[in-house]
């Protein structure tokens, strides 16, 4: 009879030990919003490229972008020093899109002093959109990844190109 009791005690502890664990280990996301020109104005700032952390880098890439059309397009600011020893304030247009097998993309062009407009490199798949980051992978080389991280603007010394590189 005793030894009934333990394995009924045993039986009910284990029972209870099965019962009382749950899944607080899951892992909440962050919601992700609507990739549209609204969610992603604003300024944002290149925090890693490539797997390589940007972060308390001398190196910089600004992005802005102005939600509201003009003369049909949409446009944006760069403000970078990542080719050059100075800051470079790169003026253009961009565009939104869904495509079936991607997904949200982004495309510009890069606007020059000489009139004629240059398509970027690649279009981005843009994913992952936060109220704090967002990630581009290019559609042409998935090798190429960016992570932006919305900041709320561009520091006046690179604006004005005053930010010295080192």
């Amino acid at each position: 009879m005793y030894m009934k009791n333990i394995f009924r005690i045993m039986l009910l502890l284990t029972t209870m030990l099965f019962v009382s664990c749950g899944d607080d280990d899951e892992v909440k996301l962050p919601d992700t919003k609507d990739v549209n020109y609204a969610n992603i104005a604003g300024s944002w700032r290149l925090s890693e490229w490539n797997g390589e952390n940007l972060e308390g880098d001398t190196r910089y890439y600004y992005i802005t972008f102005d939600r509201k059309g003009k003369d049909g397009k949409r446009s944006y600011t760069i403000y970078t020093n990542l080719n050059s020893a100075t800051s470079e304030q790169i003026p253009g247009s961009f565009l939104l899109s869904k495509e079936d097998d991607y997904g949200d993309i982004i495309s510009g062009t890069y606007y020059y002093q000489l009139d004629t407009d240059d398509e970027w490199e690649y279009s981005y798949i843009v994913s992952g959109l936060t109220d704090t980051s967002m990630i581009w992978t290019a559609k042409e080389d998935m090798g190429e990844m960016k992570v932006y991280t919305r900041c709320n603007e561009v520091p006046a010394d690179i604006i004005a190109g005053t930010r010295a590189s080192f």
